[in-house]
């Protein structure tokens, strides 16, 4: 298959990945009052407790620590979310790879646009806590985006690769999960980055904390580190070249695999 038409296809059929994200959504919450908001009330909960207990743990102001451990938790839901599902993509949508001709990237974006809409859902929560604490993080809020943009491209390339490796391997799933859980640990999200000196191999080697910090950064009001930028760049770009070569390689036999 070619890569980039496959993907410019994909793209162009985005009322199709967009209804089905939204649907997956719907008909988990169908019988619920609240519906899909019952993912930011869940959240909520847990960013308040993790924030309050956690402040006291490592001593540090709670005005301080719970937004910036709330952010931190909602963006990494985001990407660990997509992260776990990507390898069991192609196997739990068998049937659309089987019964019809539907361009298998199509399926990866409907995995991305539903951890997408939970987590714009749960976004609600930072502006909860902008409201409370009065932060105002100014006009360089608006790198977010662009860092957003990023990571969700990343977070696809990776997801291309996983996805194929998942249906032709089982094991990668639960080993995805492991790693994946691994990181939320050795990456700051509920510890700051500053309690390790700055050529600490926990974050000099660790591409997540790129993620993070170009992300959450902006939301706090402060301005993302330049090699942030640059890593997360670098890595879109060899993340996209071995996509491309798995992608065109080994799609043709996904069918058969699941």
């Amino acid at each position: 298959m070619n890569a980039y038409n496959s993907f410019i296809s994909a793209l162009a059929s985005y009322e199709i990945w967009l209804y089905l994200a939204w649907q997956d959504i719907r008909l988990r919450y169908r019988l619920s009052k609240i519906g899909p908001f019952w993912i930011t009330l869940s959240m909520a909960v847990f960013c308040l407790s993790l924030g309050v207990i956690y402040s006291e743990i490592f001593n540090a102001k709670t005005e301080e620590y719970l937004p910036y451990v709330s952010i931190g938790i909602v963006l990494w839901n985001f990407i660990s979310g997509s992260l776990n599902e990507f390898p069991n993509a192609y196997v739990d949508n068998s049937v659309y790879l089987k019964e019809i001709k539907i361009n298998p990237l199509i399926i990866l974006l409907r995995v991305l646009a539903r951890h997408a809409i939970i987590f714009f859902h749960n976004f609600l929560i930072v502006f909860v806590i902008y409201a409370y604490f009065g932060i105002n993080p100014g006009l360089v809020v608006l790198l977010a985006l662009p860092a957003l943009i990023l990571v969700v491209i990343n977070l696809f390339f990776i997801g291309v690769v996983l996805s194929i490796l998942g249906a032709r391997f089982r094991d990668i799933s639960q080993m995805s999960q492991s790693v994946v859980q691994l990181f939320f640990f050795v990456t700051p999200i509920i510890w700051h980055q500053r309690l390790v000196s700055e050529d600490s191999l926990i974050l000099v080697l660790n591409p997540f904390s790129y993620f993070i910090d170009i992300l959450r950064s902006p939301l706090l009001g402060e301005l993302p580190k330049i090699e942030s930028w640059l890593v997360v760049i670098t890595l879109l770009l060899f993340n996209a070249i071995f996509a491309k070569l798995v992608f065109q390689s080994r799609a043709g036999r996904i069918t058969f695999w699941v």
